[in-house]
């Protein structure tokens, strides 16, 4: 009976052994096991102003180098046409390294003064389907981008009635011409009755002349218009009584 109660009880301690080895080596080759590289972007969001050699880095990092290169595809998500930037669509992280960029160029002459655009790029399946997983803290990064002002920044404040569609403005140079050189011209502002719509421009030295025409002639009902250059005042607020109304102003 006591030779049967010690080998019952050898065999219980043999199968914990066993249990435990076995638990031990699982445990380990799990540990052995490289975990998933995960990546983000550096930024969230950024606002970049273009200057004609303006470029910037979109930078993806990890937590951990890894001993390869990881390759990082990008995908567009919002997209203000693609003729006004232009970058590589992957990232890649040298091994060893912890970050990697890809450079965004702007097409500098084709943007326009005080016009924002954004761009919003976010990290393709073809990357997670390898094996990289994400940082959700940074999962996107948006880009606005707006052309940058190198001379005096000119804001053109209208302030429309409710028929808006009679309602645009000229910007001509008088400086050595009385008559006038016209340099911009807005569209009507249709979709905005009622409300002050600003036209940002970037002019250099000189004098200049404003007109905001009613084409239907009969002015503009409690609106009107405004310049500052510069965050000065130089047009206060001008009411447009008629089928036009001209003010003129000097950027020294």
């Amino acid at each position: 009976m006591f030779s049967k109660k010690l080998n019952i009880k050898s065999m219980y301690l043999l199968l914990l052994l066993a249990v435990g080895i076995s638990s031990c080596s699982t445990e380990d080759a799990l540990l052995s096991v490289d975990a998933p590289m995960a990546v983000s972007f550096d930024e969230s969001a950024v606002r970049v102003e273009v200057e004609e050699t303006t470029t910037y880095d979109v930078v993806v990092s990890t937590l951990k180098a890894s001993t390869t290169d990881i390759v990082v595809d990008l995908e567009v998500t919002t997209d203000p046409g693609a003729d006004f930037y232009s970058m590589t669509p992957s990232v890649t992280i040298p091994a060893g390294q912890l970050s990697g960029s890809s450079t965004l160029s702007f097409n500098h002459s084709l943007l326009e003064f005080g016009k924002e655009l954004e761009l919003s790029i976010g990290i393709a399946d073809s990357t997670r389907n390898n094996g990289v997983i994400l940082n959700e803290e940074r999962t996107s990064t948006t880009i606005t981008f707006v052309k940058k002002c190198t001379l005096n920044d000119v804001v053109v404040s209208i302030t429309t009635d409710d028929y808006p569609e009679e309602t645009l403005f000229q910007l001509f140079d008088v400086t050595s011409d009385p008559n006038g050189e016209l340099l911009f011209q807005s569209p009507t502002y249709d979709d905005y009755p009622e409300q002050t719509v600003t036209q940002q421009l970037c002019l250099g030295t000189g004098n200049y002349a404003i007109v905001v025409y009613d084409l239907w002639g009969d002015g503009i009902v409690g609106g009107g218009f405004s310049v500052s250059v510069n965050g000065n005042e130089e047009v206060p607020l001008t009411p447009v009584t008629g089928s036009s109304a001209v003010a003129f102003f000097d950027i020294l």
